[in-house]
C-alpha cells in the first residue's frame, strides 16, 4: 500500500522552464555567449546547476569560470524564479486529494534548497509537506539516494510504502537507487521513450492518474 510520495519539482509539480531559461540566458550573455533555446535548456536541467553549465557551456571553460557562472546564474535566478513558474494543471487538486487520503508528501530536487522551500511554500501553501529538500552542501545530488533516505526517515516509512514521482530519467534512476517504485510523468521535461527506457514502474499522462494508482493499491 502507498503511504508516502516523494515528488520532483522541475517538470513534475511546477513548470519552471521559462524562468530557468531566462536566467540561464541572462547569465550566458554576461559572459559573452549567445542564447540557448527553450528546448536546449529543457534537456539540460535535472542534474543540478554544475551539470547544466557543463552540458550547455563551452567545452574549454576552466573551473574558476564555471564557478563564476554558477554564482552569476544564482544571482539572476534569485530575481526571476517566481515570475513565470506555476503548478502544472491538476497538480494542486492531486496533492490536496493525496493529503486528504492521509498520504505523506515530500518534494525533492537538485535545485538549490532555498528555491525548493520557497517555491513549494508559495505555490502549495495548503499542503503540509513532510519535507521539501533541495541541493544542500555535503549531501549528494540525484540520482544518488542519500537525500531520499533522509526523507524516508522523516516520513517514518519504509521503501515499500513510498513511491517516487518525477518527469526525468534522473528521477527514475534515483528511485531505483533508493529501492523505491517510480511514476514517470509525461507533462514535464522528458518524453515517454526516455521514461520507459529508464525503467519507470508506471507512466502517467495526467495527475489524476496518480490518484487512480493510489486507489488501486488500497483495493
Amino acid at each position: 500500500m502507498i503511504k508516502g510520495m516523494i515528488f520532483d519539482l522541475d517538470g513534475t509539480t511546477l513548470n519552471t522552464l521559462e524562468d530557468l531559461h531566462a536566467s540561464f540566458n541572462l547569465m550566458m550573455k554576461e559572459f559573452g555567449y549567445g542564447n540557448f533555446s527553450l528546448d536546449e535548456v529543457r534537456m539540460g536541467v535535472g542534474h543540478g546547476l554544475k551539470a547544466l553549465i557543463n552540458n550547455l557551456g563551452p567545452r574549454d571553460l576552466d573551473q574558476e569560470t564555471k564557478d563564476k557562472m554558477a554564482k552569476c546564474f544564482r544571482e539572476k535566478y534569485s530575481g526571476n524564479y517566481m515570475i513565470r513558474t506555476k503548478p502544472y494543471p491538476g497538480i494542486e487538486k492531486m496533492l490536496e486529494e493525496l493529503q486528504a487520503k492521509g498520504i505523506k508528501l515530500a518534494a525533492h530536487s537538485n535545485k538549490d534548497d532555498i528555491y525548493v522551500k520557497n517555491l513549494m511554500a508559495e505555490n502549495f501553501p495548503q499542503i503540509s509537506f513532510i519535507e521539501c529538500r533541495g541541493a544542500i552542501e555535503g549531501i549528494a545530488l540525484k540520482p544518488d539516494p542519500e537525500a531520499v533516505y533522509l526523507i524516508l526517515e522523516k516520513m517514518g516509512l519504509n521503501k515499500e510504502e513510498v513511491v517516487y514521482v518525477g518527469d526525468s530519467d534522473t528521477d527514475i534512476e534515483t528511485a531505483k537507487n533508493a529501492g523505491l517504485r517510480s511514476i514517470g510523468c509525461l507533462w514535464g521535461f522528458r518524453d515517454y521513450e526516455t521514461l520507459k527506457t529508464a525503467g519507470a514502474d508506471y507512466i502517467v499522462k495526467g495527475p489524476e492518474e496518480i490518484i487512480d494508482l493510489v486507489k488501486e493499491e488500497k483495493q
